[in-house]
C-alpha cells in the first residue's frame, strides 16, 4: 500500500512566512539578476571580441618573429621557478632589504653631486699646483717611473733596510742639520772659496798653528763631543749588532 505524502498548498506555501522572506530578498536583487542576465547574454559576442583581438596580437607578432606559444612555455616555466620554495624563500629576503635598497638608491642619487665636488677639488688643487710651476701629469709620470723601476731593481732586503734607515736618527732634523752644515763646508774647501784657506800640505808647526784658529777649535770641539756620544750608543747597544772585527791576516 503505497502512502501519498500530502504536499502543501501553493496558497499555504505563499503565505509562509519563510517562502515570503525569500521572496523579498529575491525582488530585493532582481534588478541585479537581470543585469547579470542581460551580462551572460552578451558574453558569447564578448568572448568572440577577445578571440578577434588575440588572433590579431598573435598574427602582429607571427609578423614580427615572435613565437607566442614559446613564449608562453618559457612564461610558464618561469613561473614555476619563481614559485619554488627555495626561490620564494630568496623572495622574500629580497623583499625584507627592500628599505634598505631604498636607502642605496638614495646615496646613488647623492653619487654625481659627490663626484662633481671631488672634480671641483680635485681641479682647484691643480690649479694650485701648476700657480707653484708644478706640471702635475710629469710628476705623475716620473713618480709612476720611479715607482716601476725601484720596484724592479731593489729585492724585499734593501727594502727592509730602507725602511730601517728611515726610522732611524739619520734622518732626523738635527743629524739632517749637521749634513748639511759638512756638505757646505766640503764644498767650499773644494772650490776654495773657504775663509780661511789651508795650505796643500801642513807639517806638525802648521797644526799647532791650525789649532789656535776658532774656527778649527769648534770643529775639534764638535768632534770630541761627536766622540763621546758616539761611544755612549755604543755602550747602550748590544755587541751583535756591531759590526764583526776584521780578522789580520797572518
Amino acid at each position: 500500500m503505497e502512502t501519498t505524502v500530502q504536499r502543501p498548498s501553493l496558497a499555504d506555501r505563499l503565505n509562509d512566512q519563510h517562502t515570503t522572506e525569500v521572496l523579498h530578498r529575491l525582488l530585493d536583487h532582481a534588478e541585479t539578476l537581470d543585469q547579470t542576465l542581460s551580462a551572460a547574454g552578451e558574453l558569447p559576442n564578448l568572448l568572440a571580441i577577445a578571440v578577434d583581438v588575440f588572433d590579431a596580437v598573435s598574427r602582429n607578432a607571427s609578423q614580427a618573429g615572435i613565437d607566442i606559444e614559446q613564449r608562453g612555455t618559457q612564461l610558464m616555466q618561469l613561473l614555476l621557478q619563481i614559485t619554488e620554495p627555495t626561490n620564494l624563500e630568496a623572495l622574500e629576503r629580497l623583499v625584507a632589504r627592500l628599505p634598505k635598497l631604498a636607502e642605496g638608491s638614495a646615496l646613488l642619487d647623492e653619487l654625481p653631486n659627490l663626484i662633481a665636488t671631488a672634480v671641483d677639488v680635485f681641479d682647484e688643487w691643480a690649479t694650485q699646483v701648476k700657480a707653484e710651476g708644478i706640471d702635475l701629469e710629469q710628476s705623475v709620470r716620473q713618480g709612476l717611473h720611479a715607482a716601476l723601476y725601484l720596484g724592479g731593481h731593489i729585492r724585499k732586503e734593501e727594502l727592509d733596510r730602507i725602511g730601517y734607515l728611515l726610522k732611524s736618527d739619520v734622518l732626523s732634523e738635527h743629524s739632517v742639520s749637521t749634513v748639511g752644515m759638512a756638505g757646505s763646508a766640503l764644498s767650499s774647501c773644494h772650490r776654495g772659496t773657504c775663509e780661511h784657506p789651508v795650505p796643500n800640505r801642513v807639517g806638525v808647526f802648521g797644526l799647532l798653528g791650525a789649532i789656535r784658529d776658532p774656527n778649527t777649535q769648534r770643529a775639534l770641539s764638535f768632534g770630541l763631543q761627536f766622540a763621546k756620544c758616539f761611544g755612549g750608543v755604543l755602550e747602550q747597544q748590544p755587541t751583535s749588532d756591531r759590526c764583526p772585527p776584521t780578522p789580520s791576516n797572518p
